[in-house]
């Protein structure tokens, strides 16, 4: 017999759930095993910790605490401690002590390490002293030491730990990063995402809140996201991997002009891009679209993990032409080819975007869905400028109309490539540069191009976020 406060109860465990009731069968407590955290034993004491979903999406821990001889408090434990395999016990922490209002380390002291250590967690902490580190770390880390990785910043320090890990894995496996043809090897390895930046909205997107200590328990619940990345190819160059957004023109000149104004700190970003829709321009380009094929399945290593990518672009629609798909075209036309057709768009755009973490209707509005089996684009051609402005302001309030515009196209691919027309190609020796500026926004980051071509390839699944309990 159990005691719970001062009352006689009976513990039982069935489907997954463990029930505290009276012997009359009036039930006190009902928990979730999926949702416990911790549970603790001290002789004849038995202490679980676990979490309450509240309305807005925000986790609370909370606890309760029953009594009974040895024997009954050994058992439960053993019963319990049984159904936690598959948590994380070793966890890799990288810091950004910069990100956002530079309140990186203080939420990971305030928040994080308390709960770490509650759940006995082994944690290797590293905290980032400049761009791109993380790449360095992941690139010789023993990552079978552990059993993820957590970062504490914002986007823009997942999106580097991504792509550390997501090249490290490709080396392991004797992937050729620099074809754009590759089907790269999916990671078992989750990352975990802290909030502590200026947008966060990868984690916002995960679990519908920017709250830390919801996105710690997620992490300690140990529940996986599958995710899809692109990749950025030119001039037989990997140039980078997106998890989030993937924008050339327009955005990319947003970012490149956010970037002389670091001073500023985050306000930057609602601020100067008013400025460079002001001056934007418009490219003449020859977009291809790859389409759908079946039967594509990622590749999975044995110790690390899996894949996911989506981009949205805009684009005209000058010159439609249609052309037998062949096995030249890409790795993504290979399968099930025969019959399927190779989309290409000619004509002047302002920008052509896409997004790793697909945008889709659900309850009245647009809401992120991860792992889809496509990617899509979004080209945006020659309109007015407060219709531009419109339209973009309805893609940032996520409105199910905010694609619906005639100078708006929409293309579902595995994959699509870009090509500037009347770019001018100045070549000095072994190196090629662009005559005139053009940029790519990735992820939050400015990529100059030095080619006058540029590919995009939809990766599936190919990297795992901690996270789940969404419903």
């Amino acid at each position: 017999m159990f005691h719970f406060g001062h009352k006689s109860v009976d513990v039982s465990l069935c489907e997954g759930v463990m029930t505290v009731a009276t012997p009359d069968n009036d039930i006190l407590v009902s928990i979730e095993i999926r949702h416990m955290l911790k549970v603790t034993k001290k002789d004849g004491n038995l202490t679980v910790y676990y979490v309450e979903k509240k309305k807005n999406k925000t986790l609370n821990m909370k606890m309760i605490s029953l009594n009974a001889d040895f024997e009954d408090i050994q058992n439960l434990y053993c019963d319990l401690d049984a159904k936690f395999k598959g948590r994380p016990k070793s966890l890799l922490v990288i810091i950004n002590p910069n990100a956002g209002k530079k309140k990186g380390i203080k939420v990971y002291k305030k928040i994080a390490d308390s709960l770490f250590q509650l759940c006995d967690i082994k944690l290797d902490i590293i905290v980032t002293n400049r761009q791109n580190e993380p790449t360095e770390i992941l690139k010789n880390y023993d990552l079978s030491k552990i059993d993820g990785i957590v970062t504490v910043g914002g986007d823009g320090l997942y999106c580097e730990c991504m792509n550390g890990l997501v090249k490290r894995i490709q080396q392991d496996n004797s992937v050729n990063l620099d074809n754009h043809n590759a089907d790269i090897v999916s990671s078992a390895l989750p990352i975990g995402i802290i909030p502590a930046g200026s947008g966060d909205v990868i984690v916002q997107y995960l679990h519908g809140t920017r709250c830390p200590r919801t996105a710690v328990m997620h992490i300690l619940l140990g529940n996986h996201v599958d995710s899809n990345i692109v990749s950025v190819h030119a001039g037989r160059h990997l140039l980078s991997y997106s998890a989030l957004v993937l924008g050339f023109g327009l955005f990319g000149d947003m970012m490149h002009d956010c970037e002389k104004f670091r001073w500023m700190g985050p306000s930057r970003y609602n601020i100067i891009p008013l400025g460079s829709m002001l001056k934007r321009r418009e490219f003449d380009v020859e977009v291809e679209y790859y389409p759908l094929t079946q039967n594509e399945k990622p590749k999975q290593a044995r110790l690390y993990g899996r894949q996911v990518s989506l981009p949205n672009g805009s684009v005209s629609q000058s010159k439609l032409q249609r052309k037998q798909r062949t096995k030249s075209s890409s790795d993504l036309q290979k399968e099930n080819s025969v019959n399927e057709d190779l989309v290409k768009e000619e004509g002047r755009i302002y920008a052509v975007d896409s997004h790793a973490i697909m945008m889709k209707e659900k309850s009245g509005r647009m809401m992120p869905h991860f792992g889809q089996n496509s990617l899509m684009v979004y080209t945006t051609h020659k309109c007015t400028l407060p219709d531009h402005v419109s339209q973009l302001t309805k893609v940032k309030n996520e409105k199910l109309d905010c694609y619906d515009y005639k100078f708006v196209n929409k293309h579902e691919v595995s994959g699509y490539r870009v090509k500037l027309l009347n770019a001018t190609v100045n070549t000095a020796g072994n190196n090629k540069d662009l005559q005139k500026d053009y940029y790519i926004n990735c992820d939050g980051e400015c990529i100059r191009l030095k080619e006058p071509v540029f590919n995009v390839k939809l990766h599936k699944n190919a990297v795992k976020f901690f996270g789940d309990f969404a419903d």
